[in-house]
Protein backbone atom coordinates (compact mmCIF):
# COMPACT_ATOMS: atom_id res chain seq x y z
CA UNK A 1 0.00 0.00 0.00
CA UNK A 2 1.75 3.14 -1.06
CA UNK A 3 1.44 6.38 1.21
CA UNK A 4 -1.22 8.37 -0.83
CA UNK A 5 -3.38 4.97 -0.78
CA UNK A 6 -3.20 4.81 2.85
CA UNK A 7 -3.86 8.42 3.89
CA UNK A 8 -6.80 8.10 2.12
CA UNK A 9 -8.15 5.25 3.61
CA UNK A 10 -7.59 7.06 6.91
CA UNK A 11 -9.25 10.08 5.46
CA UNK A 12 -12.25 7.44 5.13
CA UNK A 13 -11.95 5.99 8.54
CA UNK A 14 -11.97 9.41 10.17
CA UNK A 15 -15.02 9.89 8.15
CA UNK A 16 -16.60 6.73 9.46
CA UNK A 17 -15.33 7.16 13.23
CA UNK A 18 -17.04 10.81 12.89
CA UNK A 19 -20.49 9.37 11.93
CA UNK A 20 -20.26 7.20 14.74
CA UNK A 21 -19.63 9.67 17.23
CA UNK A 22 -22.29 11.82 15.83
CA UNK A 23 -24.67 9.16 16.23
CA UNK A 24 -24.09 9.18 20.13
CA UNK A 25 -24.12 12.45 20.30
CA UNK A 26 -28.11 12.61 19.07
CA UNK A 27 -28.98 9.33 21.57
CA UNK A 28 -28.17 11.90 24.00
CA UNK A 29 -29.88 14.69 22.64
CA UNK A 30 -33.36 12.88 21.57
CA UNK A 31 -33.18 11.50 25.37
CA UNK A 32 -31.89 14.10 27.49
CA UNK A 33 -34.82 15.00 29.24
CA UNK A 34 -36.18 11.29 29.83
CA UNK A 35 -34.82 12.20 33.50
CA UNK A 36 -34.25 15.07 36.39
CA UNK A 37 -30.41 16.11 36.94
CA UNK A 38 -28.96 13.57 38.90
CA UNK A 39 -28.68 14.58 42.93
CA UNK A 40 -24.96 14.85 42.61
CA UNK A 41 -25.34 17.52 38.85
CA UNK A 42 -26.86 19.94 41.53
CA UNK A 43 -24.17 20.47 43.76
CA UNK A 44 -21.72 20.67 40.38
CA UNK A 45 -24.38 23.49 38.80
CA UNK A 46 -23.72 25.33 42.45
CA UNK A 47 -20.31 25.22 41.66
CA UNK A 48 -20.46 26.54 38.23
CA UNK A 49 -21.93 29.41 40.36
CA UNK A 50 -19.19 29.74 43.13
CA UNK A 51 -16.09 29.35 40.26
CA UNK A 52 -12.80 28.76 42.53
CA UNK A 53 -9.72 26.39 42.38
CA UNK A 54 -10.94 23.51 44.34
CA UNK A 55 -13.96 22.24 46.33
CA UNK A 56 -14.52 19.70 49.18
CA UNK A 57 -15.13 16.34 47.22
CA UNK A 58 -14.08 17.24 43.69
CA UNK A 59 -11.35 19.74 41.70
CA UNK A 60 -12.81 22.53 39.73
CA UNK A 61 -13.01 21.85 36.44
CA UNK A 62 -16.24 20.71 36.52
CA UNK A 63 -17.43 24.19 37.56
CA UNK A 64 -15.94 25.93 35.15
CA UNK A 65 -17.84 23.68 32.75
CA UNK A 66 -21.10 23.93 34.08
CA UNK A 67 -20.68 27.90 33.79
CA UNK A 68 -19.71 27.82 30.18
CA UNK A 69 -22.68 25.57 29.68
CA UNK A 70 -25.12 27.65 31.14
CA UNK A 71 -23.64 30.68 29.65
CA UNK A 72 -24.24 29.33 26.53
CA UNK A 73 -27.60 27.22 26.98
CA UNK A 74 -29.07 28.87 30.18
CA UNK A 75 -29.74 28.05 33.21
CA UNK A 76 -31.16 24.18 31.54
CA UNK A 77 -31.16 20.43 31.70
CA UNK A 78 -30.29 20.49 28.07
CA UNK A 79 -27.17 22.73 29.17
CA UNK A 80 -25.80 20.57 31.77
CA UNK A 81 -26.21 17.44 29.27
CA UNK A 82 -24.59 19.20 26.56
CA UNK A 83 -21.03 18.59 27.07
CA UNK A 84 -21.44 15.15 29.35
CA UNK A 85 -22.96 13.91 25.94
CA UNK A 86 -20.30 15.73 23.21
CA UNK A 87 -18.07 14.11 25.97
CA UNK A 88 -19.23 10.88 25.14
CA UNK A 89 -19.25 11.55 21.21
CA UNK A 90 -15.29 12.52 21.47
CA UNK A 91 -14.61 8.94 23.04
CA UNK A 92 -16.01 7.00 20.23
CA UNK A 93 -14.05 9.15 18.21
CA UNK A 94 -10.95 8.44 20.56
CA UNK A 95 -11.53 4.56 20.84
CA UNK A 96 -11.98 5.27 16.27
CA UNK A 97 -8.76 6.92 16.46
CA UNK A 98 -6.59 4.52 18.31
CA UNK A 99 -7.63 1.35 16.00
CA UNK A 100 -6.46 3.51 13.28
CA UNK A 101 -3.65 4.02 14.98
CA UNK A 102 -3.02 0.71 14.85
CA UNK A 103 -3.37 0.35 11.57
CA UNK A 104 -6.96 -1.49 11.70
CA UNK A 105 -9.63 -1.23 8.60
CA UNK A 106 -12.88 0.20 8.34
CA UNK A 107 -14.19 -3.50 9.97
CA UNK A 108 -12.62 -3.45 13.09
CA UNK A 109 -13.21 0.53 13.40
CA UNK A 110 -16.81 0.31 13.35
CA UNK A 111 -16.68 -3.14 15.75
CA UNK A 112 -14.83 -0.99 18.36
CA UNK A 113 -17.22 2.19 17.96
CA UNK A 114 -20.11 0.17 18.32
CA UNK A 115 -18.57 -1.29 21.34
CA UNK A 116 -18.82 2.05 22.95
CA UNK A 117 -21.78 3.15 21.25
CA UNK A 118 -24.04 0.06 22.64
CA UNK A 119 -22.29 -0.12 26.13
CA UNK A 120 -25.16 0.72 28.94
CA UNK A 121 -22.33 1.86 30.82
CA UNK A 122 -21.44 4.55 28.92
CA UNK A 123 -24.76 5.47 28.05
CA UNK A 124 -25.59 6.21 31.48
CA UNK A 125 -22.55 8.00 32.11
CA UNK A 126 -22.74 10.26 29.41
CA UNK A 127 -26.15 11.83 30.46
CA UNK A 128 -24.65 12.94 33.47
CA UNK A 129 -23.40 16.18 34.28
CA UNK A 130 -20.49 14.93 36.91
CA UNK A 131 -16.67 14.81 36.28
CA UNK A 132 -17.00 11.27 35.55
CA UNK A 133 -18.65 11.70 32.20
CA UNK A 134 -15.32 13.47 31.82
CA UNK A 135 -12.34 11.37 33.62
CA UNK A 136 -13.41 8.66 31.23
CA UNK A 137 -12.55 11.23 28.45
CA UNK A 138 -9.38 11.98 30.37
CA UNK A 139 -8.41 8.26 31.18
CA UNK A 140 -9.29 7.52 27.27
CA UNK A 141 -7.07 10.73 25.86
CA UNK A 142 -4.23 9.67 28.13
CA UNK A 143 -4.24 5.51 26.73
CA UNK A 144 -4.83 7.52 23.44
CA UNK A 145 -1.07 9.02 24.06
CA UNK A 146 0.03 6.35 25.51
CA UNK A 147 -0.39 4.15 22.33
CA UNK A 148 1.32 6.29 20.08
CA UNK A 149 3.87 6.82 22.63
CA UNK A 150 4.73 3.40 22.46
CA UNK A 151 3.79 2.81 19.01
CA UNK A 152 5.83 5.30 17.71
CA UNK A 153 8.44 5.57 19.93
CA UNK A 154 8.40 9.40 20.04
CA UNK A 155 9.25 10.54 24.01
CA UNK A 156 7.51 13.95 23.21
CA UNK A 157 4.38 12.57 23.74
CA UNK A 158 4.98 12.83 27.22
CA UNK A 159 4.01 17.15 26.84
CA UNK A 160 0.55 15.67 25.94
CA UNK A 161 0.46 13.11 28.51
CA UNK A 162 1.25 15.44 31.53
CA UNK A 163 -1.69 17.53 29.98
CA UNK A 164 -3.79 15.19 30.20
CA UNK A 165 -2.71 14.36 33.34
CA UNK A 166 -3.18 17.89 34.45
CA UNK A 167 -6.41 18.66 33.04
CA UNK A 168 -7.49 14.86 34.39
CA UNK A 169 -6.77 15.84 37.88
CA UNK A 170 -8.46 18.79 38.06
CA UNK A 171 -11.58 17.20 36.82
CA UNK A 172 -11.62 14.30 39.31
CA UNK A 173 -8.50 12.62 41.49
CA UNK A 174 -9.18 9.31 40.25
CA UNK A 175 -7.10 10.39 37.29
CA UNK A 176 -4.32 9.17 39.93
CA UNK A 177 -5.06 5.47 39.53
CA UNK A 178 -4.50 4.97 35.41
CA UNK A 179 -1.37 6.86 35.75
CA UNK A 180 -0.27 4.85 38.82
CA UNK A 181 -1.08 1.69 36.55
CA UNK A 182 0.24 2.97 33.33
CA UNK A 183 3.51 4.16 34.89
CA UNK A 184 4.25 0.87 36.72
CA UNK A 185 3.33 -0.93 33.69
CA UNK A 186 5.37 1.12 31.45
CA UNK A 187 8.44 0.06 34.39
CA UNK A 188 7.83 -3.62 33.84
CA UNK A 189 7.59 -3.29 29.72
CA UNK A 190 10.56 -3.49 27.00
CA UNK A 191 9.32 0.43 26.77
CA UNK A 192 10.82 1.57 29.62
CA UNK A 193 13.78 3.32 28.20
CA UNK A 194 11.38 5.58 27.46
CA UNK A 195 11.88 7.17 31.05
CA UNK A 196 15.27 7.75 30.25
CA UNK A 197 15.00 11.22 28.35
CA UNK A 198 14.26 14.89 29.40
CA UNK A 199 10.98 15.16 27.66
CA UNK A 200 9.62 12.98 30.72
CA UNK A 201 11.67 15.25 33.28
CA UNK A 202 9.94 17.96 31.71
CA UNK A 203 6.57 16.89 31.41
CA UNK A 204 6.73 16.25 35.14
CA UNK A 205 7.38 19.64 36.18
CA UNK A 206 4.35 20.53 33.28
CA UNK A 207 1.77 18.39 35.16
CA UNK A 208 2.92 19.89 38.73
CA UNK A 209 2.29 23.39 36.96
CA UNK A 210 -1.28 22.71 35.88
CA UNK A 211 -2.40 20.96 39.50
CA UNK A 212 -0.75 23.17 41.44
CA UNK A 213 -3.51 25.57 42.00
CA UNK A 214 -5.76 22.73 43.05
CA UNK A 215 -3.03 21.59 45.48
CA UNK A 216 -2.82 24.87 47.14
CA UNK A 217 -6.21 25.33 47.20
CA UNK A 218 -6.68 22.32 49.01
CA UNK A 219 -3.82 23.11 51.49
CA UNK A 220 -5.17 26.38 52.30
CA UNK A 221 -8.52 24.37 53.38
CA UNK A 222 -6.92 21.24 55.26
CA UNK A 223 -6.92 19.03 52.44
CA UNK A 224 -11.05 18.39 52.43
CA UNK A 225 -10.69 15.67 49.63
CA UNK A 226 -8.87 13.58 52.66
CA UNK A 227 -12.12 14.08 54.96
CA UNK A 228 -14.45 13.63 52.23
CA UNK A 229 -12.76 10.15 51.27
CA UNK A 230 -12.54 9.02 54.79
CA UNK A 231 -16.20 9.43 55.08
CA UNK A 232 -16.98 8.23 52.20
CA UNK A 233 -14.75 4.76 53.48
CA UNK A 234 -17.34 4.87 55.86
CA UNK A 235 -20.58 5.60 54.92
CA UNK A 236 -20.46 3.91 51.45
CA UNK A 237 -17.17 2.12 50.59
CA UNK A 238 -17.53 -0.22 53.67
CA UNK A 239 -20.36 -1.88 52.11
CA UNK A 240 -18.09 -3.10 48.82
CA UNK A 241 -17.79 -6.96 48.48
CA UNK A 242 -14.85 -8.05 46.32
CA UNK A 243 -17.09 -10.97 44.91
CA UNK A 244 -19.45 -8.09 43.61
CA UNK A 245 -17.09 -5.50 42.57
CA UNK A 246 -15.86 -8.35 40.09
CA UNK A 247 -19.03 -9.70 39.17
CA UNK A 248 -19.60 -5.81 38.16
CA UNK A 249 -16.51 -5.41 36.24
CA UNK A 250 -18.36 -8.61 33.70
CA UNK A 251 -21.81 -6.94 33.37
CA UNK A 252 -20.85 -3.75 33.64
CA UNK A 253 -19.26 -3.83 29.66
CA UNK A 254 -21.15 -7.12 29.02
CA UNK A 255 -22.15 -6.64 25.42
CA UNK A 256 -18.59 -6.33 24.68
CA UNK A 257 -17.52 -9.12 27.25
CA UNK A 258 -15.49 -10.85 24.55
CA UNK A 259 -14.37 -8.32 22.99
CA UNK A 260 -12.55 -6.83 25.93
CA UNK A 261 -11.74 -9.92 27.56
CA UNK A 262 -9.94 -11.16 24.42
CA UNK A 263 -8.06 -8.04 23.95
CA UNK A 264 -6.76 -8.40 27.61
CA UNK A 265 -5.89 -12.00 27.12
CA UNK A 266 -3.77 -11.27 24.00
CA UNK A 267 -2.09 -8.09 25.47
CA UNK A 268 -1.01 -10.46 28.35
CA UNK A 269 0.22 -13.38 27.09
CA UNK A 270 0.33 -13.35 23.19
CA UNK A 271 4.41 -13.06 22.18
CA UNK A 272 2.90 -11.00 19.00
CA UNK A 273 1.20 -8.47 21.43
CA UNK A 274 4.27 -7.49 23.64
CA UNK A 275 4.30 -4.31 22.24
CA UNK A 276 1.36 -3.17 23.32
CA UNK A 277 1.23 -5.70 26.57
CA UNK A 278 1.68 -2.01 28.60
CA UNK A 279 -2.14 -1.62 28.51
CA UNK A 280 -3.27 -5.14 29.94
CA UNK A 281 -0.89 -4.24 32.60
CA UNK A 282 -2.46 -1.04 33.41
CA UNK A 283 -5.72 -2.38 33.13
CA UNK A 284 -4.72 -5.18 35.66
CA UNK A 285 -3.10 -2.60 38.28
CA UNK A 286 -6.06 -0.07 37.77
CA UNK A 287 -8.09 -3.20 38.71
CA UNK A 288 -6.16 -4.01 41.99
CA UNK A 289 -5.10 -0.45 42.99
CA UNK A 290 -9.64 -0.13 43.39
CA UNK A 291 -9.82 -3.93 45.04
CA UNK A 292 -7.25 -2.97 47.21
CA UNK A 293 -9.06 0.34 48.09
CA UNK A 294 -12.45 -0.70 48.41
CA UNK A 295 -13.61 1.24 45.56
CA UNK A 296 -17.32 0.97 43.75
CA UNK A 297 -16.86 -0.96 40.73
CA UNK A 298 -17.69 1.46 38.22
CA UNK A 299 -14.06 3.24 38.97
CA UNK A 300 -12.52 1.38 36.85
CA UNK A 301 -14.85 1.85 33.52
CA UNK A 302 -12.64 4.80 32.25
CA UNK A 303 -10.49 2.04 31.75
CA UNK A 304 -12.59 -0.15 28.96
CA UNK A 305 -12.53 1.95 26.31
CA UNK A 306 -8.58 1.43 25.14
CA UNK A 307 -9.58 -2.60 25.62
CA UNK A 308 -12.56 -2.12 22.65
CA UNK A 309 -10.25 -0.70 20.07
CA UNK A 310 -7.72 -3.66 20.69
CA UNK A 311 -10.43 -6.19 20.94
CA UNK A 312 -11.42 -5.00 17.50
CA UNK A 313 -8.19 -4.73 15.80
CA UNK A 314 -7.20 -8.35 17.36
CA UNK A 315 -10.63 -9.49 15.99
CA UNK A 316 -9.75 -7.67 12.60
CA UNK A 317 -6.07 -9.75 12.32
CA UNK A 318 -6.37 -12.98 13.88
CA UNK A 319 -9.83 -13.95 12.60
CA UNK A 320 -11.35 -14.83 9.45
CA UNK A 321 -13.78 -12.58 7.31
CA UNK A 322 -16.87 -13.56 9.15
CA UNK A 323 -15.49 -13.14 12.16
CA UNK A 324 -16.51 -9.41 12.40
CA UNK A 325 -19.38 -9.39 11.14
CA UNK A 326 -20.60 -12.17 13.56
CA UNK A 327 -18.79 -10.34 16.55
CA UNK A 328 -21.11 -7.29 15.28
CA UNK A 329 -24.25 -9.16 15.56
CA UNK A 330 -23.47 -10.77 18.87
CA UNK A 331 -22.49 -7.09 20.29
CA UNK A 332 -26.06 -5.53 19.24
CA UNK A 333 -27.97 -8.98 20.68
CA UNK A 334 -26.07 -8.59 23.70
CA UNK A 335 -26.85 -5.26 24.53
CA UNK A 336 -30.51 -5.90 23.31
CA UNK A 337 -30.74 -8.63 25.87
CA UNK A 338 -29.35 -6.64 28.35
CA UNK A 339 -31.32 -3.53 27.72
CA UNK A 340 -34.29 -6.27 27.59
CA UNK A 341 -33.71 -7.79 30.91
CA UNK A 342 -31.55 -5.96 33.22
CA UNK A 343 -32.74 -2.34 34.16
CA UNK A 344 -29.28 -0.56 34.07
CA UNK A 345 -28.78 2.44 36.59
CA UNK A 346 -30.18 5.79 34.41
CA UNK A 347 -29.80 4.59 30.80
CA UNK A 348 -31.82 7.64 29.12
CA UNK A 349 -33.62 5.11 27.07
CA UNK A 350 -35.86 3.51 29.92
CA UNK A 351 -37.94 5.27 32.31
CA UNK A 352 -38.43 4.59 35.73
CA UNK A 353 -41.63 3.87 36.09
CA UNK A 354 -40.89 0.82 33.02
CA UNK A 355 -38.45 -1.25 35.48
CA UNK A 356 -39.91 -0.02 38.96
CA UNK A 357 -40.51 -3.33 41.07
CA UNK A 358 -39.68 -5.68 38.24
CA UNK A 359 -36.52 -6.71 40.87
CA UNK A 360 -34.35 -5.67 43.37
CA UNK A 361 -31.65 -3.25 43.45
CA UNK A 362 -28.79 -2.89 46.45
CA UNK A 363 -27.94 0.30 46.97
CA UNK A 364 -25.06 2.23 48.37
CA UNK A 365 -26.21 1.56 52.15
CA UNK A 366 -25.97 -1.96 51.35
CA UNK A 367 -30.20 -2.43 51.47
CA UNK A 368 -32.69 -3.61 48.09
CA UNK A 369 -34.82 -1.24 47.00
CA UNK A 370 -37.03 -1.21 43.74
CA UNK A 371 -35.47 0.78 41.92
CA UNK A 372 -31.58 1.40 40.43
CA UNK A 373 -30.18 4.18 43.01
CA UNK A 374 -29.37 6.39 40.40
CA UNK A 375 -33.01 6.26 39.13
CA UNK A 376 -34.69 7.47 42.59
CA UNK A 377 -31.50 9.82 42.54
CA UNK A 378 -32.57 12.06 39.30
CA UNK A 379 -36.18 12.07 40.04
CA UNK A 380 -38.42 14.41 42.21
CA UNK A 381 -35.75 17.66 42.43
CA UNK A 382 -37.57 20.29 40.27
CA UNK A 383 -40.75 19.64 41.96
CA UNK A 384 -38.85 20.00 45.38
CA UNK A 385 -36.96 23.11 43.43
CA UNK A 386 -39.74 24.62 42.22
CA UNK A 387 -42.22 23.83 45.29
CA UNK A 388 -39.51 26.48 47.55
CA UNK A 389 -39.53 28.76 44.69
CA UNK A 390 -43.15 29.15 44.86
CA UNK A 391 -43.06 29.63 48.68
CA UNK A 392 -40.33 32.09 48.67
CA UNK A 393 -42.13 34.05 45.50
CA UNK A 394 -45.46 34.55 47.38
CA UNK A 395 -43.62 36.50 50.21
CA UNK A 396 -43.67 39.32 47.99
CA UNK A 397 -41.31 41.59 46.64
CA UNK A 398 -41.12 43.12 49.58
CA UNK A 399 -39.48 40.34 52.06
CA UNK A 400 -36.81 38.90 49.03
CA UNK A 401 -34.15 40.31 50.93
CA UNK A 402 -35.22 39.14 54.45
CA UNK A 403 -35.48 34.99 53.87
CA UNK A 404 -32.95 32.40 54.20
CA UNK A 405 -33.47 28.85 53.13
CA UNK A 406 -32.36 25.85 55.00
CA UNK A 407 -31.45 22.58 53.35
CA UNK A 408 -30.67 19.10 54.83
CA UNK A 409 -28.16 18.41 51.83
CA UNK A 410 -26.68 19.47 48.78
CA UNK A 411 -28.95 17.95 46.35
CA UNK A 412 -31.78 19.95 47.81
CA UNK A 413 -29.73 23.02 48.11
CA UNK A 414 -28.46 22.94 44.51
CA UNK A 415 -32.20 21.93 43.14
CA UNK A 416 -33.68 24.82 44.87
CA UNK A 417 -30.96 27.57 43.27
CA UNK A 418 -31.49 25.85 39.95
CA UNK A 419 -35.46 25.77 39.85
CA UNK A 420 -35.39 29.06 41.70
CA UNK A 421 -32.92 30.95 39.47
CA UNK A 422 -36.27 32.22 37.26
CA UNK A 423 -37.14 34.39 40.74
CA UNK A 424 -33.83 35.10 42.13
CA UNK A 425 -33.96 32.88 45.32
CA UNK A 426 -31.19 33.74 48.04
CA UNK A 427 -28.70 31.56 48.00
CA UNK A 428 -29.70 28.24 49.97
CA UNK A 429 -28.11 27.58 53.35
CA UNK A 430 -26.69 23.99 54.03
CA UNK A 431 -24.00 22.45 56.29
CA UNK A 432 -23.45 20.05 53.64
CA UNK A 433 -20.69 19.80 50.80
CA UNK A 434 -19.42 22.55 49.61
CA UNK A 435 -22.50 24.83 50.52
CA UNK A 436 -20.51 25.70 53.91
CA UNK A 437 -18.37 27.66 52.47
CA UNK A 438 -21.09 29.74 50.81
CA UNK A 439 -23.45 29.69 54.05
CA UNK A 440 -23.81 32.54 56.49
CA UNK A 441 -21.74 32.63 59.98
CA UNK A 442 -25.53 33.76 61.78
CA UNK A 443 -28.98 34.00 61.06
CA UNK A 444 -30.59 37.54 60.59
CA UNK A 445 -33.93 36.98 58.67
CA UNK A 446 -37.27 37.13 59.97
CA UNK A 447 -38.18 34.18 57.29
CA UNK A 448 -37.02 30.70 56.80
CA UNK A 449 -38.17 28.24 54.53
CA UNK A 450 -36.59 24.91 55.60
CA UNK A 451 -36.29 21.96 53.19
CA UNK A 452 -36.34 19.03 55.79
CA UNK A 453 -36.02 15.03 54.91
CA UNK A 454 -36.27 13.26 57.71
CA UNK A 455 -37.71 9.64 57.46
CA UNK A 456 -39.27 9.45 60.76
CA UNK A 457 -41.08 12.42 61.14
CA UNK A 458 -43.92 10.46 59.02
CA UNK A 459 -46.98 12.97 59.90
CA UNK A 460 -44.66 15.95 58.88
CA UNK A 461 -43.81 16.97 62.83
CA UNK A 462 -40.25 18.43 64.07
CA UNK A 463 -40.31 18.74 67.49
CA UNK A 464 -37.59 21.51 67.68
CA UNK A 465 -39.54 23.57 65.06
CA UNK A 466 -41.30 25.54 67.67
CA UNK A 467 -38.06 25.89 69.85
CA UNK A 468 -36.54 27.36 66.68
CA UNK A 469 -39.24 29.75 65.85
CA UNK A 470 -42.19 31.39 66.95
CA UNK A 471 -44.35 30.67 64.03
CA UNK A 472 -44.16 27.29 61.37
CA UNK A 473 -46.37 26.42 58.80
CA UNK A 474 -45.65 22.79 56.59
CA UNK A 475 -46.73 24.25 53.58
CA UNK A 476 -45.66 20.91 51.16
CA UNK A 477 -44.68 17.32 51.28
CA UNK A 478 -43.15 15.59 48.10
CA UNK A 479 -44.79 12.86 47.02
CA UNK A 480 -43.41 11.03 44.12
CA UNK A 481 -42.61 6.92 44.90
CA UNK A 482 -39.49 6.99 42.67
CA UNK A 483 -38.13 9.72 44.44
CA UNK A 484 -35.18 9.04 47.02
CA UNK A 485 -36.20 11.67 49.11
CA UNK A 486 -40.06 10.73 48.77
CA UNK A 487 -41.89 12.63 51.51
CA UNK A 488 -39.68 15.56 52.14
CA UNK A 489 -41.16 18.57 53.95
CA UNK A 490 -40.80 22.24 53.51
CA UNK A 491 -42.19 24.60 56.27
CA UNK A 492 -42.44 28.28 56.10
CA UNK A 493 -41.07 29.40 59.54
CA UNK A 494 -40.95 33.20 61.43
CA UNK A 495 -39.16 35.08 63.81
CA UNK A 496 -36.21 32.65 64.74
CA UNK A 497 -35.46 32.30 68.60
CA UNK A 498 -32.32 32.93 70.02
CA UNK A 499 -31.82 29.31 70.80
CA UNK A 500 -31.95 28.70 66.83
CA UNK A 501 -29.55 31.44 66.35
CA UNK A 502 -27.14 30.26 68.62
CA UNK A 503 -27.56 27.00 67.87
CA UNK A 504 -26.81 27.84 64.16
CA UNK A 505 -23.80 30.23 64.47
CA UNK A 506 -22.24 27.11 66.74
CA UNK A 507 -22.96 24.74 63.96
CA UNK A 508 -21.87 26.66 61.22
CA UNK A 509 -18.49 27.43 63.66
CA UNK A 510 -17.58 23.80 64.01
CA UNK A 511 -17.81 22.76 60.26
CA UNK A 512 -16.52 26.15 58.65
CA UNK A 513 -13.60 25.59 61.13
CA UNK A 514 -13.19 22.51 59.65
CA UNK A 515 -11.72 24.37 56.42
CA UNK A 516 -9.24 26.59 58.28
CA UNK A 517 -5.90 26.50 59.07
Amino acid sequence: MTKTTFLSNRKNLIYLIASFALLKLLVHFMTYDHYELHRDAYLYYAQSEHLDWGFIAVPPLVGAIGKLATTIFGHTTFALRFFPALIGALNVFLVGLMVVELRGKWKAVSLACLAYLLSPAYLHTNSLFQPVSFNHFFWLWSAYFVLRLIHRNDPKYWFWLAMTFGLGFLNKYSIVFFFAGFLLALAFSKHRQLYLNKYFLWACLLAIAIILPNLIWQYQHTWPVMMHMKALRETQLVNVRISDFLIAQLIMNAQALLLWLMALILLLFHPKERTFQVFGLTFLIVVFLQIAGSGKAYYTLGAYPMLFAFGAYHVEKYTGKWAIPTTVFLLVLMFAGLYLSIPYDGIPLVRAENIAGKSSHRWEDGNYHKIPQDMADMTGWKELGEAVASVYKDLGPENKDNVDIFCNNYGQAGAVMFYGKSVNVPQPISTNGSFVFWSPDSLSKEYFILVDHDPGDEDGSNEMLPVFFKKVELVKTIDNPYFRENGTNIYLCQHPTVVVKEHYKKLMGVEKGKYKR
